[in-house]
């Protein structure tokens, strides 16, 4: 008995490891996103549950059908946004959904797909010139933290600068008039007003500053073939109607005030997948 042990020990210590020929699948790319609505957010106010279709983003959206066309589990991390941008910039095999490409970023990260494009407006609140930039250089001005919006603004100098970690913040310091301008997408500044209640007559819209244009990106080292499944679903989805049918169904919501309640059951990261 000793002996047919040890001659099945030793045959078996010349077989290749477990699944050592089989082809280890290919970890999936983490996706991150953060609360950024209208494009990606995890609070959907009231008019989201009563509109067909809709979820939770233009972009978390179109990336979520992309992500069916590339085998992609659909899972998606909500993340404070700074973190977000960090862990992307830092760590390989990493998608971040919806960044602005800005010359600041251009070289920090893999830019997949242009999911949208958007107007970054400076606005202002009555009486408050915003022709130019230059109007409001000696007042506060509203941004999201760690935005394209804020590194703008720096670079030319601003010192004035009230990083928000949400859009909406700044919507409601614009209501009590502790801010005078605030730059950022012309689609974030029209939903944030609405999420608290406030009016868009009160608002003056001034000048385009630049055009803002909304990714899926990655971490710059992702592969090429990676990143090419990714681009080649979005052209199927434009292809095959489903962008521009993601794209009416936003287009169709009304936005209401959500309640402060439901933003405390949203106070820490979740996961979301679909």
């Amino acid at each position: 008995m000793r002996t047919l042990i040890l001659l099945l020990v030793v045959a078996l210590s010349f077989l290749p490891p477990a699944g050592a020929q089989a082809q280890p699948r290919a970890k999936e790319l983490r996706l991150l996103a953060a609360e950024l609505p209208p494009y990606t957010f995890q609070i959907p106010p009231a008019s989201v549950a009563e509109t067909p279709g809709v979820d939770q983003g233009l972009v978390y959206e179109v990336v979520s059908e992309m992500a069916k066309r590339v085998g992609h589990t659909g899972l998606i991390e909500f993340l404070p946004w700074g973190e977000a941008q960090r862990i992307a910039r830092t760590q390989p095999n990493v998608g971040i959904l919806a960044l602005t490409r800005t010359p600041e970023r251009e070289n920090q990260y893999r830019w997949l797909a242009r999911i949208v494009t958007d107007d970054l407006i400076l606005v202002g609140g009555q009486g408050i010139d915003v022709s130019s930039l230059d109007k409001v250089r000696d007042r506060p001005i509203g941004v999201l933290a760690r935005s394209g919006a804020e590194a703008l603004l720096r670079e030319r100098g601003f010192t004035r600068i009230k990083p928000q970690p949400e859009e909406w913040m700044n919507a409601r310091l614009m209501q009590q008039r502790r801010i005078d301008a605030w730059l950022a997408p012309r689609l974030m500044v029209i939903y944030a007003m609405h999420e608290v209640g406030g009016k868009l007559e009160v608002l003056n819209f001034g000048e385009i500053v630049r055009k803002s244009e909304i990714y899926l990106a990655a971490s710059k080292d992702l592969p090429d073939a990676e990143a090419r499944k990714w681009e080649r679903a979005l052209e199927a989805i434009k292809a095959d109607g489903t962008y521009q049918r993601i794209l009416d169904e936003y287009n169709r919501l009304k936005i209401v005030p959500i309640p402060d309640e439901m933003r405390r059951r949203f106070s820490q990261p979740v996961w979301e997948g679909r």
